[in-house]
């Protein structure tokens, strides 16, 4: 374990946490292995410095507006111990928002819950915005919801400006959109409305599983996809968002993942 980091053993799973910045989680272990990326390059912000993805699991804001989403989580973190796991704490950022990790294990795996708070001077109108980088190579599973009756619809795939429908990396089953993410190729991103709010990644015998509770009467950004996947060469993510809803000056929200871990 690195010094600027905190590690959490699960049942069948370790989680490690970074303290250097963030708040971040680096580091999903399984038998041994790091199921995320690492190092995954950069982002370019508004001002023409680099946001570093670092890899790993991160909090960001939605809509993706780069000014807002963008803001550096280059600062150290306050990490505490809560009754059951660890709480990540990070600084105000430049449009004053604080970012909060809770992570809290399980007998299935995790509960991470992901803390907005508006620090700022005016209520603000966002999202939570979980994003995990997986080391590329295996297989997303984006489980639709079940099909309802009469002559509205009820379900949708919705696609990036960048991604292809006939791109042979998707597929769609009765139940599911299947995303294949090879170590290589151009950047695709889909997603998933209306959904059971679950999303799988499986690679060399390992298995992510995150879920969600959706709430039906609430807006989402990104036409109502809750559930994403963005697959390029370098890394591979599976993101999910909460409602987009005004949080006041000195209030939050919290968007919470279940993961199960295998």
């Amino acid at each position: 374990m690195s010094p600027r980091s905190v590690r959490i053993d699960g049942a069948a799973s370790t989680i490690e946490v970074a303290t250097a910045f963030g708040p971040r989680i680096v580091g999903l272990h399984i038998d041994g292995r790091n199921l995320f990326a690492t190092s995954t390059g950069h982002l370019a912000r508004p001002d023409g410095r680099p946001y570093r993805l670092r890899g790993g699991h991160r909090l960001w804001v939605g809509p993706e507006i780069p000014e807002v989403t963008y803001q550096p989580d280059d600062q150290p973190c306050t990490v505490r111990t809560t009754d059951d796991g660890v709480r990540v704490q990070g600084p105000t950022d430049g449009v004053g928002v604080a970012k909060a990790l809770e992570i809290t294990p399980t007998s299935e795996g995790w509960i991470v819950d992901h803390t907005l708070e508006n620090r700022g001077r005016a209520p603000i109108t966002v999202a939570p915005w979980a994003i995990t980088q997986l080391r590329p190579g295996g297989r997303f599973t984006l489980t639709f919801s079940p099909s309802g009756e009469g002559l509205q619809a009820d379900r949708s795939l919705v696609l990036w400006p960048y991604a292809d429908p006939t791109d042979p990396r998707l597929s769609v089953t009765a139940e599911a959109v299947i995303v294949e993410a090879p170590p290589a190729g151009s950047p695709c991103k889909v997603g998933v409305a209306c959904s059971r709010g679950l999303g799988r990644y499986e690679l060399e015998g390992m298995r992510l599983e995150k879920r969600i509770s959706l709430d039906r009467a609430a807006p989402y950004v990104d036409l109502g996809a809750a559930i994403q996947v963005y697959v390029c060469d370098r890394f591979c993510e599976l993101e999910t968002l909460g409602p987009l809803s005004e949080i006041p000056v000195g209030g939050s929200v919290v968007h919470r993942e279940a993961w199960s871990v295998g």
